[in-house]
């Protein structure tokens, strides 16, 4: 399952830059697409073990996502989930699918 970190619920959203302030995750395994909300993003301090913990938990293998703290990136490899970083401002998911060839 691939996680790419989303600003909103739809296909035509940015990603979110940022990985554990994202508001939500959009998963896919090529086949089946959904959204999960982040109920971490709005948390005080460290959230990234809680979204890496949540990401584990909906069987993520591969992250993508815009900027990654030292801490995230730490547990993200801990949990053996492959983090691909895009540097674009504004992409938007459906962009992010086709540059993976997940989309159809």
């Amino acid at each position: 399952m691939i996680a790419i970190s989303a600003t909103d619920k739809k296909l035509t959203a940015s990603m979110d830059i940022r990985f554990g302030r994202s508001p939500y995750f959009l998963l896919t395994d090529g086949v089946v697409t959904r959204f999960i909300s982040n109920p971490y993003c709005l948390d005080e301090g460290n959230v990234a073990p809680r979204v890496v913990d949540l990401l584990k938990k909906q069987e993520v293998s591969k992250l993508v996502t815009g900027e990654i703290g030292s801490k995230a990136k730490i547990r993200l490899d801990e949990k053996k989930i492959q983090i691909i970083m895009l540097s674009e401002d504004k992409i938007s998911l459906q962009h992010v699918l086709k540059k993976m060839n997940l989309s159809r």
